[in-house]
């Protein structure tokens, strides 16, 4: 196996360190594909491209891709399926840079997904071993820290999946995920969805430096744009004493209050430099 990852960034560069150092010996290439601009507009922050740099002169990415190929949307919010394909035109982009480094295994990953070091080798060591073509697993949503946790989701994210010239993101996949993240099964093999104690995903979903900068260039459909400003302060509201988040029904149409998990920071996100 010749495994490549290609990360989509726009907001919350201040995570990908994090996230790639966890599972950088057990990955051959590291592409990011990134925007300056949001579909809608907004200009990436201050500072992101330099930390991008960064991390390119510290090995952790191989590869960095610019990704132009799609029209700025107006007003804001409109256009949200026209949205979704240009995202799928952008993961598409990664994957064939993984094909054009020979890689022979692709994941395609958002800036804010974590695995354990441990738990990425063996589900790995798993797919070699059992010839598995396309895989997934579930996922973990963490709110406003790393250190808070609202559960598993009820969806899959596509994990390690086998890649050929043919290969093409598109909305369908072996089980119910993102509808850009689906790959198209080119190389016989098993389908396999991983069980959590094998490996899961950690969505550091509302965790950012800049959480209104996550959700001007959002591509959900079902979002009140016009109550930004009172899901942010909901999210920022966690803390020690207050361990509920409401997210008022404003993105998520079936979420109101709920009861959060405390858990330590295992990935060691410096996420208290950013609070001042």
């Amino acid at each position: 196996m010749r495994l490549g990852i290609s990360y989509t960034v726009f907001d919350g560069v201040e995570l990908l360190e994090s996230a790639i150092k966890q599972i950088r010996h057990h990955v051959d290439f590291i592409h990011v594909a990134y925007q300056e601009r949001s579909w809608f507009g907004h200009p990436m922050n201050p500072g992101d491209m330099e930390q991008l740099k960064k991390l390119v002169k510290l090995k952790l990415i191989d590869s960095l891709e610019e990704f132009r190929d799609f029209t700025v949307i107006k007003p804001e919010g409109r256009g949200v399926i026209q949205s979704k394909q240009f995202e799928t035109r952008k993961r598409q982009v990664g994957l064939n840079a993984c094909l054009r480094n020979r890689c022979t295994h692709f994941i395609s990953s958002d800036v804010d997904e974590f695995y354990k070091t441990d738990e990425f080798k063996a589900a790995k060591d798993l797919i070699i071993k059992e010839n598995i073509s396309l895989s997934s697993c579930r996922f973990i949503n963490y709110v406003k820290d790393p250190t808070y946790h609202r559960g598993y989701d009820g969806a899959t994210v596509p994990f390690i999946c086998k890649i050929t010239q043919a290969s093409k993101m598109n909305k369908r996949f072996f089980t119910r995920c993102d509808p850009t993240r689906g790959i198209t099964k080119t190389v016989p093999g098993k389908d396999l969805q991983l069980p959590p104690n094998l490996v899961t995903m950690h969505h550091m979903e509302t965790v950012r430096k800049d959480l209104h900068k996550k959700y001007q260039a959002t591509t959900r459909a079902i979002f009140k744009r016009g109550k930004t400003n009172r899901l942010v302060d909901n999210i920022r509201s966690v803390n020690e004493n207050n361990t509920q988040v409401n997210f008022d029904k404003i993105i998520f149409p079936s979420l109101g209050k709920m009861n959060l998990t405390r858990v330590d920071n295992i990935f060691n996100i410096p996420y208290q430099e950013w609070q001042g």
